[in-house]
């Protein structure tokens, strides 16, 4: 696979410019460390043969600051995240092994949820608006995300607990609305989510994918026998828009849509 356009943009268009800067800039910066010498030692010709580097030296950081000043802005961003993006993409994640859904322009790295922004030269996650558009470098900051919401604290008990009683909820409503008695019943597992976070801003905290999040954690765990004895269940849907992507226990992508609760022989 050919390399990505940004970073041969960035690797070779850009590279003899960058390093003469940052050469330059540590040349400047020893400039000025002698130049507080000689005014602390009282030197006034140690201050101006510093001065004069420091003088030449700021004409010369001057071209290149011009160069980078005119090439930088050449390079079409949104051309580059409409075209040329998305395989450099797929390619940064499978280097790294991380499983991906894709539907240009929304990726879902479980449980984060990217889109493409062409128009705004940026990426969001989840929702931020992020402008680390090399693909490597994004790939590397999803993964610290993932580290860290891997690492947070999870009560599986609580958690269970709380889907029990969401579940048991819609089971009444239901059986008021219909007069009739029901035990071990499926519901929509995205009704039971919708329980879970009745206001909006519930939602904008507690998103689909964090859901999803805490029911892979939850199988993972083996966490799905509630206090009063029932057992959890979930089922697969074939209609995309009442799934939720849930890995299993096995880190395997599953597209459950209903849920129920139920008691073993």
């Amino acid at each position: 696979m050919e390399k990505d356009p940004l970073e041969l943009f960035i690797d070779r268009e850009l590279y003899d410019s960058l390093k003469g800067f940052e050469d330059t800039h540590k040349n400047l910066t020893a400039a000025l460390r002698r130049l507080r010498q000689g005014a602390g030692e009282g030197n006034p010709e140690l201050m101006q043969q510093a001065l004069a580097r420091y003088s030449d030296l700021m004409e010369k950081q001057g071209g290149f600051t011009g160069d980078l000043l005119k090439t930088v802005p050449a390079f079409e961003v949104r051309t580059y995240l409409l075209e040329e993006f998305h395989p450099a993409f797929m390619a940064a994640l499978e280097e790294e092994g991380l499983a991906v859904e894709a539907d240009y322009p929304v990726y879902e790295v479980f449980p984060v949820k990217i889109r493409v922004l062409p128009d705004r030269g940026a990426v969001q996650v989840d929702d931020k608006i992020v402008r680390c558009l090399r693909p490597k470098m994004l790939v590397q900051y999803l993964k610290r995300i993932i580290k860290k919401l891997n690492a947070g604290s999870f009560d599986g008990k609580k958690f269970l607990l709380s889907l029990s009683r969401a579940y048991d909820l819609l089971l009444y409503k239901f059986m008021v609305d219909k007069e009739i008695r029901l035990n071990e019943q499926e519901v929509l597992l995205k009704d039971v989510y919708n329980v879970l976070t009745p206001l909006p801003q519930h939602r904008q905290e507690y998103s689909l994918q964090r859901f999803a999040f805490d029911l892979h954690r939850l199988l993972r765990d083996d966490c799905t026998l509630t206090p009063d004895g029932r057992q959890l269940w979930l089922g697969n849907v074939r209609n995309r828009s009442k799934a939720v992507v849930v890995p299993d226990a096995q880190g395997r992508p599953q597209r459950y849509g209903v849920i129920k609760f139920y008691r073993g022989d």
